[in-house]
């Protein structure tokens, strides 16, 4: 009969070899005084690092082994020190004066628990302020775990790391990197953050900052990446006028016809609008119902409903009220037009421009009740005035309380629905719309 024991020896046996010479085989040589004269010694046990890492397997038991101690150039004696203790001690100890410099470490010599025990680390430690000097760390270290954190902690507020340091101090690879994921700003923004990356990239290659044609070579294709269509026409005019040297005729005409014309297909600038996840299980429903009584009323054709955001969020799904007067009628048969509209110009006038995100059918009926998921979700921006249309091919009443203007959700999210004075009723109390249904972003 036998039985397992934990055995402490072990662990107290390469405890105790760590940095010590004594019994050291190896010796990593840092230099002193730009020269490796008089070095700074570690030292270590060649059996040791080889089971744990195949680089250093090769270099020390390999065909072509390295002979004498080793010198070590891509980092300095602190960080190294850090390195060794994933191989000798089972409690690790990381700084984050250090981590960047173990990290590439643990890459170069290939061992991924080190990697991933690097990016544990930080995600812990990571601040808005160096966030992005996280996320070029992240994307060298191909950790999709880091990655995916930089990247939600990114989208989620990227006027904040605009503003840091490590943005500016990014390389351009980075920078295409962030161009292409989901953030919850404007375009403009995003293009403005971009003008002062590519000033501090001139300053730090000694060009001329006051020369649009330097932010443009600084920029490359990453201003390829940004979604002028999905800007104001105002705004791009605007920007234009002021920074008409980054743009040739052929880029500003295939802006102009993709803010213009809806089917067109630009040959030069992205225009896929960012793409946002929709988790069902996480949906916030805006109610919108109040304690008074049901009260039959009228369906306006189109039935429209307007509201604000404090927060940005992500519109999903769209639910009514039950229809009055359907019970002999097939409403499955019946479709519903949908239609959600950007108002530009923030304020209901008959010619306020609009900027249509979503048309489409809808045939989903439960109980004479609309119940609507977007095959898309549409990224709500705080305080940008939205609209949502339905029209019905027949008329129908729809059985409601009072409805509340101003929705609470969540703690913080407020949803302000407003009255469009063009209409004969207050559309901000009364509508079909019966909830919308909401994920945070």
């Amino acid at each position: 009969m036998t039985s397992a024991l934990y055995n402490s020896a072990a662990s107290e046996t390469t405890k105790k070899l760590y940095l010590n010479a004594e019994f050291a085989d190896i010796n990593f040589l840092f230099k002193k005084d730009d020269d490796f004269i008089d070095a700074t010694k570690l030292p270590a046990n060649k059996a040791i690092l080889a089971v744990l890492s195949p680089v250093f397997n090769t270099m020390f038991y390999g065909s072509m082994k390295e002979k004498g101690d080793v010198k070590i150039v891509d980092a300095d004696v602190n960080a190294f020190k850090e390195f060794l203790q994933f191989f000798y001690l089972t409690e690790v100890k990381l700084t984050m004066e250090n981590i960047e410099a173990v990290a590439r470490l643990a890459d170069k010599y290939d061992i991924i628990d080190c990697v991933n025990a690097c990016a544990t680390f930080l995600e812990g430690q990571l601040t808005m302020d160096n966030m992005i000097w996280g996320y070029q760390l992240a994307v060298f270290l191909k950790n999709d775990a880091l990655i995916e954190f930089c990247e939600k902690k990114i989208g989620e507020s990227p006027k904040t790391v605009f503003v840091s340091d490590a943005f500016l101090r990014c390389d351009k690879q980075t920078l295409e990197h962030i161009l292409e994921l989901n953030l919850t700003c404007s375009e403009l923004d995003i293009f403005n953050a971009c003008l002062i990356w590519a000033k501090h990239a001139c300053n730090q290659n000694g060009l001329d900052e006051n020369n649009l044609e330097n932010f443009k070579v600084q920029l490359g294709d990453c201003l390829k990446s940004i979604r002028f269509d999905e800007m104001k026409i105002d705004e791009f005019t605007m920007l234009y006028v002021s920074y008409k040297a980054l743009f040739t005729a052929d880029e500003f005409e295939d802006i102009m016809l993709s803010l213009t014309v809806k089917e067109y297909k630009p040959k030069i600038f992205i225009r896929n609008p960012r793409r946002y996840t929709w988790n069902r299980d996480r949906i916030l429903y805006c109610k919108r119902k109040c304690t008074s009584g049901i009260q039959q009323k009228a369906l306006h054709m189109p039935e429209r409903v307007s509201f604000t955001s404090n927060n940005p969020l992500l519109l999903g799904e769209i639910n009514t009220f039950s229809l009055v007067g359907s019970y002999n009628y097939d409403m499955h048969s019946n479709s519903v037009k949908i239609t959600i509209t950007e108002l530009e110009s923030h304020t209901f006038h008959s010619n306020s421009p609009k900027k249509i995100l979503y048309e489409g059918i809808a045939k989903s009926w439960i109980n004479n009740q609309m119940n609507f998921t977007l095959p898309e979700p549409i990224l709500i921006k705080p305080q940008i005035l939205y609209e949502i249309q339905l029209e019905l091919s027949c008329y129908f009443s729809f059985s409601s309380s009072i409805l509340k203007p101003i929705v609470e959700m969540d703690g913080e999210l407020i949803i302000h629905f407003h009255r469009n004075p063009s209409l004969d009723y207050d559309n901000s109390c009364c509508s079909w719309v019966s909830q919308i249904g909401f994920n945070r972003i």
